[in-house]
């Protein structure tokens, strides 16, 4: 298979994905019109904001095989990266004040505050490895 091939693939993949996050952010929708109990709320809201996130990476994605409009400028990548460092060391802050919150949240006890500590600890963890990640970038070594 050639490589635009693969691209066109790639592209469909992504529009079908996006249909799918698309349903998903109806969904929640409809959960949030349907219930009223505040932790199922706040679940359906994040996965929501989350769904509609997700579309736009998958056009990001999509735009950049179609149009090749996003290009990587190391220059300017430099240059926003003291403010990107700041952030990575805030990033490591929220990680260890998550670890020092869920220590407080006894296990058999405080079941909704754990469940939503630990969501909180994922996500910064999740925003930790995209920094890293973008950190390789910067360096042309990402794969």
């Amino acid at each position: 298979m050639s490589t635009r091939e693969q691209q066109e693939k790639l592209i469909l993949c992504m529009k079908k994905w996006q249909k799918l996050e698309d349903a998903a952010v109806a969904q929640t929708a409809k959960i949030m019109e349907e219930i009223d109990q505040p932790l199922i709320r706040l679940v359906a809201e994040i996965i929501q904001r989350d769904s509609n996130m997700h579309h736009r990476i998958q056009q990001m994605i999509i735009d950049t095989l179609e149009r090749e409009t996003v290009a990587l400028n190391f220059d300017q990548m430099a240059q926003a990266w003291v403010a990107i460092e700041k952030h990575i060391e805030l990033e490591k802050k929220t990680i260890e004040m998550a670890k020092v919150a869920l220590e407080l949240v006894p296990e058999k006890t405080n079941q909704v505050q754990r469940y939503l500590i630990s969501y909180l600890a994922e996500d910064e963890k999740k925003h930790d490895k995209m920094l890293d990640d973008l950190q390789m970038l910067k360096k042309g070594v990402y794969n």
